[in-house]
């Protein structure tokens, strides 16, 4: 059956490269080769057990599948219409390549870089914004930037936030007056080892000491804000509960919240003092110690000086030629396609010869170089894989093969991919919903001001430059006069009104979930879900607990998809023409299958009878089902 899949592929410039064409190593004919090679080493795995390599899904288990790992959600109706009914020997390898070509794929993947790094709108105060750290993470999660570049930028940036393209600064930021959480977070992260316990004294449960961690942490040590000498120096002339509540006072206060707050003026001491509890006959409380690393390349900064960018030489250490780098994020991927990861847990370093299949990791470690760390045509490679399409097969279980090489286990769709889901079945193309905003205007008590005169990219250098405290409140002085000024002048309301729509934050109401607020607020649905608080590295949840039962049966589910007359998923009702294929239809909105004859039975005879409620009744059944809210 012809379909309209095929043009959206081409349309979507994602056909294979013609005649004459120069391939690469992200060519689709590359990718499939190495798609192939990770097979190979996967049905070694099952030789060595004498077992036969699983079957794989059918096409329905494989379109769902594939939605939920690559975007986050699942297939329109029409999506699912065009993929079942189609008749393509490729049409598996086409719709990964689709998938990972649209905004769905940047709005999920940013999803999981927010999680892992713990973002929230206002990092760790209540006052503050961190909207350009938004920004930058959004912007490199859609232009794909390499996993390499960004971790380094993330450890190394420094300057202010507001600058176009330095929100990479917020990572520090995040984390302000806690730098050894940041550092040993950081390890964690990207390199797979856990320095919680050596903040305070050598590890019980690994190999590390304190002195490892404190070398390490010279590193990024010195953290603090540009212009802080000056701030410093004036808020002691203006430190009083009368003034903060003077206009002065606001605007003064204002500017540290908005402008001070998001810089970061050191590129690290490459030193640090030993604390004064320091308990090891290595050091003495108090001495300065240097860098150090344990671990890769092998890089040392000086204990009697300060080492001129010393974070750019941490970052450089920890992206390059760093097999606990290339090993974590080729496990985290693994994790993230095959539903479990390489070796447990996920952020553990776990050398090669460990592991299950060592020519396996170091192939995929390999490969990950050789992309260049690009994660999407790392992605590409695994959902092009026989093994992504595997069907669970139990008695691999029983002589010992791993769930990450037996085919993704039965498991409850995240919060986010839950809440994606509904959104799908509410507005169809959820991609074209409302998208959180980022903007350089300046904003002072909720309105926007000097719009069109100056950015806050702008004023942040102009306050950065302000040497003296007695200049400091001039120039709050000057800027309440010119915010007064622009807030009564006419010429310009068409463009504070533009300004104003355009307010930077996440959008509210239904969007996709990397368009709302990070984290959730407390008992919105993603939350009830198990959406993390962002306070700790993978700490969402899909337990199961009482106000999930109560969000299906009369929550979001009901109100804004069963009740709701406009949703999409009602769309199948104008597409059939019988009752038998409006439910069908359903079926694919839902749960992007088509009925089993013993359910097109049963729902004819029991359930439908042509009435709206009829539909809506099996529209209620199916979103309560397990087979919806569970990834197979």
């Amino acid at each position: 059956m012809k379909s309209r899949f095929l043009p959206i592929i081409a349309l979507c410039g994602l056909i294979l490269p013609g005649v004459g064409q120069t391939a690469d190593k992200k060519s689709p004919e590359e990718l499939k080769k190495a798609s192939f090679q990770v097979d190979k080493f996967v049905a070694e795995i099952f030789r060595s057990k004498k077992l036969k390599v699983p079957n794989v899904v059918d096409d329905a288990t494989f379109l769902r599948r594939s939605f939920l790992v690559a975007n986050g959600r699942i297939p329109t109706l029409k999506e699912a219409q065009n993929f079942l009914e189609i008749d393509d020997v490729n049409k598996r390898e086409m719709l990964t390549r689709y998938l990972l070509g649209t905004d769905g794929y940047r709005s999920h993947m940013q999803n999981y870089v927010m999680d892992l790094l713990r973002i929230t709108e206002n990092g760790n105060a209540n006052n503050t914004t961190l909207v350009p750290y938004v920004q930058y993470i959004t912007d490199s999660v859609a232009e794909n930037k390499p996993w390499d570049q960004f971790s380094r930028e993330l450890v190394s940036s420094s300057g202010i936030a507001w600058e176009p393209g330095n929100g990479a600064v917020g990572y520090f930021i995040r984390d302000k007056g806690m730098p050894l959480d940041n550092l040993s977070i950081t390890m964690q992260i990207f390199t797979g080892e856990r320095f919680e316990c050596a903040q305070c004294h050598d590890s019980p449960l690994n190999k590390w000491e304190r002195m490892d961690f404190f070398q390490l942490a010279a590193f990024t040590s010195g953290q603090r804000e540009m212009n802080s000498k000056v701030w410093g120096q004036t808020v002691k002339m203006v430190d009083d509960p009368d003034f903060r509540r003077s206009d002065l006072g606001k605007m003064m206060y204002w500017m540290r919240d908005n402008i001070h707050y998001l810089t970061l003026a050191d590129e690290g001491d490459g030193r640090i003092k030993l604390p004064r509890d320091y308990q090891y006959r290595d050091g003495d409380p108090g001495e300065m110690v240097g860098g150090k690393t344990h671990f890769g390349q092998r890089i040392s900064s000086s204990a009697r000086r300060t080492t001129k960018g010393a974070r750019q030489k941490f970052g450089n250490w920890m992206t390059t030629k760093n097999d606990n780098f290339d090993y974590v994020i080729v496990n985290r991927m693994w994790d993230r396609v095959m539903g479990a990861p390489l070796t447990l847990p996920v952020d553990q370093y776990v050398k090669e010869e460990k592991a299950l299949s060592p020519g396996l990791t170091r192939y995929l470690k390999r490969l990950m170089v050789d992309l260049d760390y690009d994660l999407k045509a790392f992605q590409q490679v695994l959902l092009g894989t026989r093994t992504f399409q595997f069907a669970a097969n139990p008695k691999a279980f029983e002589v010992g093969v791993p769930q990450a090489f037996n085919g993704r286990q039965l498991a409850r769709m995240s919060s986010e991919q839950l809440w994606d889901s509904l959104v799908t079945l509410i507005a169809d193309d959820p991609d074209n919903l409302a998208k959180r905003k980022h903007s350089d205007n300046i904003y002072y008590d909720g309105k926007p001001v000097l719009v069109g005169q100056k950015t806050m990219s702008q004023l942040s250098r102009e306050v950065m430059a302000i040497k003296k405290p007695v200049e400091y409140k001039k120039y709050a002085e000057e800027l309440i006069r010119q915010f007064e000024d622009t807030a009564s002048g006419s010429a310009s309301k068409d463009m504070m009104m533009m300004a104003q729509k355009e307010r930077p934050g996440p959008a509210g109401g239904v969007a996709r979930a990397s368009e709302l607020r990070a984290p959730a607020p407390a008992g919105h649905f993603l939350r009830s879900f198990g959406q993390s608080d962002r306070s700790l590295v993978n700490a969402a949840t899909r337990d199961a607990n009482m106000a999930q039962v109560l969000e299906v049966m009369n929550g979001h589910v009901e109100k804004l998809v069963v009740n709701n007359k406009g949703a999409a998923v009602y769309n199948a009702l104008e597409e059939g023409t019988t009752d038998a294929d409006k439910v069908r239809y359903l079926y694919y909105a839902i749960l992007s299958r088509p009925p089993t004859d013993n359910e097109m039975n049963m729902l004819m005879r029991d359930v439908i009878d042509g009435s709206r409620d009829s539909y809506q009744n099996l529209v209620s059944a199916l979103l309560s089902t397990h087979e919806f809210m569970f990834v197979q």
